[in-house]
Formats: C-alpha cells, sequence, structure tokens
C-alpha cells in the first residue's frame, strides 16, 4: 500500500492473509482508515500506522450474503457499512469499550542506557482499542450494489445495477419516498438549456457516485462510460426536482472525485 506523498510506505497486512484488498478508506476526520478485502475488514489508526482491530467473516457467512465488495464509514466513524456482491448490507458498530486504555502504550527500559532521550521516539496519540460488532444485515431487493455514499448523519445512498439510487438509513431501514430512477431524471448538457431528457438506454446504471454538500450534488460514472452531475433546488434531492448535467465529451469514464475548492 503507497500514499501519494513523500516517499512510499509499505505496510504489511498479515491478517489480512492472501485476500484481495478491496478497498481502502478514511473517515471524515482522517484519524482512521479501514481496509476491506473479500472476506475481512480491518480498521487501522493513520499516524502512526497501526492496526486496532480487524473482523473476518466465517464462510457461512460468506456463502449466504456474499464477498465484500464497498465500504462506507458513518461521519461519526460510530459505524461502517459494507455492500457485499450479493446485494446485502452489513452495518459494523465501531466503538470503544468502557475500560479504556490507549493501545501501544510505550514504556522505558529500567536501564538508563536505553532510555529514550528524543521525543521523536515517543507516540503521542492516544490510539483507542476500538471493538467492531456486526449490528444489522439487510437485503436489498434491487440487483447488485454498484455504488455507495454516505450523505448525513441518518443516511447513505445505495446505487444499484437496476438504475436506481436508494436511500438508507443507517438503523438498516429505507426511505422509499426517496428513491431516485435514472430513467426519471432529466440530463441536459447545463442548467441554462432548457431542452432536458431523460436517459432511454436499456440497462444503464451508476458504477461510481461521489457527493459533496458544498457543491450541492452527486457526480457520477455510468457503465456506458458517460458522467455526469445530479443537483436539485435543496439537499433533501426530492426525485421530483433532481436534474443531470451532463460531463460533455467523456465516454471513457471509470470513476469520479469531487474537489469542492475548484467545483
Amino acid at each position: 500500500m503507497y500514499f501519494p506523498i513523500g516517499w512510499p510506505k509499505v505496510i504489511k497486512t498479515p491478517e489480512l492473509g492472501h485476500g484481495k484488498i478491496k478497498q481502502i478508506t478514511c473517515n471524515r476526520d482522517r484519524i482512521l482508515f479501514a481496509i476491506l478485502t473479500e472476506e475481512s475488514l480491518a480498521i487501522w489508526f493513520c499516524k502512526p500506522c497501526v492496526p486496532i482491530v480487524y473482523q473476518k467473516r466465517t464462510s457461512k457467512s460468506i456463502e449466504k450474503f456474499g464477498t465484500n465488495v464497498l465500504a462506507e464509514w458513518k461521519p461519526d466513524s460510530s459505524m461502517i457499512v459494507v455492500a457485499t456482491s450479493e446485494g446485502h448490507l452489513l452495518f459494523y458498530k465501531l466503538g470503544v469499550p468502557s475500560d479504556h486504555k490507549g493501545l501501544y502504550v510505550q514504556t522505558d527500559s529500567p536501564h538508563a542506557n536505553l532510555r529514550r532521550d528524543s521525543a521523536e521516539l515517543f507516540i503521542k496519540e492516544t490510539i483507542p482499542p476500538l471493538k467492531l460488532t456486526l449490528s444489522d444485515e439487510v437485503m436489498v431487493w434491487d440487483g447488485r450494489i454498484s455504488g455507495m455514499v454516505c450523505i448525513t448523519m441518518s443516511e447513505l445512498m445505495i446505487a444499484t445495477t437496476n438504475g436506481h439510487v436508494l436511500r438508507y438509513r443507517w438503523d438498516g431501514s429505507q426511505n422509499r419516498d426517496y428513491t431516485l430512477d435514472l430513467r426519471r431524471i432529466p440530463f441536459c448538457i447545463n442548467q441554462q438549456v432548457s431542452k432536458a431528457v431523460p436517459i432511454v438506454e436499456e440497462n444503464t446504471y451508476i458504477v461510481d457516485i461521489e457527493y459533496s454538500p458544498l457543491v450541492g450534488g452527486f457526480s457520477i460514472v455510468l457503465n456506458d462510460g458517460r458522467a455526469a452531475f445530479l443537483t436539485a433546488p435543496t439537499l433533501k434531492f426530492d426525485p421530483n426536482q433532481v436534474q443531470g448535467i451532463w460531463a460533455q465529451g467523456i465516454e471513457d469514464a471509470t470513476c469520479t472525485s469531487i474537489n469542492h475548492k475548484y467545483r
């Protein structure tokens, strides 16, 4: 695993075995990051890079729900949701035990010549002993899950291969009134153009989705290589008010990211 800044740092993950890494994602504060493989979920501390907690799913769980595909943090880092290949959502709670004591506590040797004199040799951060617990399992009855993004402290959006964007709460319940259907969203070149046409092609769905409340919408990539931005007058994203704006000249998009500084 490499960081894009400075010299490459190679991190060994022996607890993950030979499983294929599906995703690496930081929490909002960039203090923790999750490593998701097909069969396991591990939580690491960022600086220093040390593992905190790890959970591997059983063969029975994988057979029933499918392998891990995507992961998304709750904004307050109290939960992580994992999407599986068979269209399930696995909700994990992340907490600190009541008898809280930091991990990786360093103690000096009783021998004076072996003690550390420099402050740089001490870990200043308190690394919490987190506990990872599976709290809920939800079946998404709408095809495979192709994308997932958290929009508020209480809700997240789930893109499926049936061309829908579903809204789920962090307790596992679905907010059906706010489901988006790509075939009913009008798309145009820009918001000043009055002519807007919905997607008419069959089997068109979202393969990557990102959300920014500061920009005010979703950046999406479709399975046919096109890209667009979904916006609405309010951040409630009422299905009757959502509008799509095409990213012109793009036919081979694979993924997307939003930078609110450059809008």
